[in-house]
């Protein structure tokens, strides 16, 4: 790892945990935060799977590395059982149940619900096999960040139901990709 990104982790790290209230307005903070600090990481990570040969492909775009390459950097086994040690499987049961009750639309274009890939998104989240189940848990932390950041995610106190199994379920996979990263 750089020291550019010792540096970075350090400094984001710092911010996130001044994050201290329960209020709609820093939950959004925090989860933009923690998506920041987590951009940086799987780009690192992208960026030692190429120096080590690992790329299958020359190219990636953001939304592969910050899923797809993700699961793999971690390993899908790993990243699950980290996700099960901290208890966030709870977290992504409640992600799962509100795509099932319709309460949130995770998958948007345009803001119109993309409900099919919801209901794939909703089955991967509960499926037994790790490779599934993480790229499902990358994939909400993803989509539900690009929701906030292009208008789609609205500043209403409902999105702490969505937003606070998120958050736990984005300190646990910046975690393992700190230590993964070192």
């Amino acid at each position: 790892m750089t020291q550019e990104t010792k540096d970075y982790i350090e400094t984001w790290t710092k911010k996130i945990s001044s994050y201290t209230g329960d209020d709609l307005g820093t939950l959004f903070d925090k989860y933009t935060a923690l998506f920041t600090l987590y951009n940086r990481l799987y780009n690192e990570s992208y960026r030692q799977m190429k120096e080590n040969g690992q790329l299958t492909k020359p190219g990636h775009s953001d939304r592969e590395k910050a899923t797809k390459m993700v699961v793999e950097f971690n390993s899908a086994p790993d990243l699950v059982d980290r996700l099960r040690e901290k208890d966030n499987f709870k977290d992504i049961e409640t992600i799962a149940d509100l795509i099932r009750k319709d309460v949130f639309h995770i998958n948007l274009a345009d803001g119109v619900s993309k409900k099919n890939i919801d209901i794939e998104l909703m089955n991967n989240l509960e499926s037994e096999n790790p490779t599934t189940k993480a790229q499902a848990a990358v994939s909400a932390v993803y989509n539900v960040r690009c929701n906030m950041q292009h208008g789609e995610k609205h500043f209403e106190e409902h999105q702490r139901l969505l937003l606070e199994p998120l958050i736990r379920i984005l300190e646990t996979i910046v975690e393992l990709q700190i230590e993964k990263l070192k």
